[in-house]
């Protein structure tokens, strides 16, 4: 029984551990699924907003460079969200026409080389599909990966007791479930022992010897 006890409870063990370890790893990775698409989403809905307003403009007929209001518009869309590190519009060359940051208007936009920035680009056309600029959305993604960090320490914080006191639950029940099989075993064999004929006879044999000799 104890050497069974040895070599079955650690292997129970290693797999609640193991199924503790992938609950949790599929906890994480579900939760920062859901938290980066709903920074897309937010990303999205906000460049697409901007888009919309350009694309009218030009429709009436003002170009690019002579929206005004456009400055205003990025300045407090980029105070909404304080992951913000600026909301661009760039023109068909790259350029930036327009920014929440002021430092950035007149520089070339670089996507690969914007190491530092989380972006979101929305094209923008007017009504009859010309090309009129991208406006360009971009988050701070150190802070984005600090809050996805913290929301893997909330997980692993929680899901290490869990898993530990899982491991020792189901390590007790096993042994628990063997020491019963073990009793079950053990009654099972003593049962057919009571009940072996053979045995029986070989018994009353050896009673009976003294009397035959006497």
């Amino acid at each position: 029984m104890i050497r069974l006890a040895i070599r079955t409870v650690p292997v129970f063990a290693v797999i609640i551990g193991f199924a503790m370890f992938l609950a949790a790893y599929m906890n994480f990775s579900g939760v920062r699924s859901a938290y980066l698409d709903l920074i897309r989403s937010r990303m999205a809905m906000m460049a697409e907003g901007i888009g919309n307003d350009i694309s009218t403009a030009s429709t009436l007929g003002i170009r690019l460079s002579e929206q005004a209001t456009l400055p205003d518009l990025l300045a407090r869309q980029a105070a909404t969200d304080p992951l913000t590190l600026s909301i661009d519009v760039a023109g068909d060359d790259g350029a930036v026409v327009f920014s929440s940051d002021a430092t950035r208007v007149g520089a070339k936009d670089d996507g690969g080389g914007d190491q530092a920035a989380f972006r979101q680009e929305e094209r923008v056309a007017n009504d009859i599909g010309a090309a009129v600029g991208t406006v360009i959305v971009r988050l701070d993604r150190a802070a984005i990966d600090k809050e996805i960090d913290r929301l893997r320490t909330d997980i692993l914080n929680g899901a290490v007791p869990a898993g530990l006191a899982a491991v020792a639950i189901g390590s007790l029940t096993c042994l628990l479930l063997l020491t019963n099989l073990h009793r079950r075993a053990r009654q099972s064999a003593l049962g057919r022992s009571a009940d072996d004929p053979i045995g029986r006879a070989a018994k009353e044999m050896q009673r009976l010897q003294p009397e035959i000799r006497a």
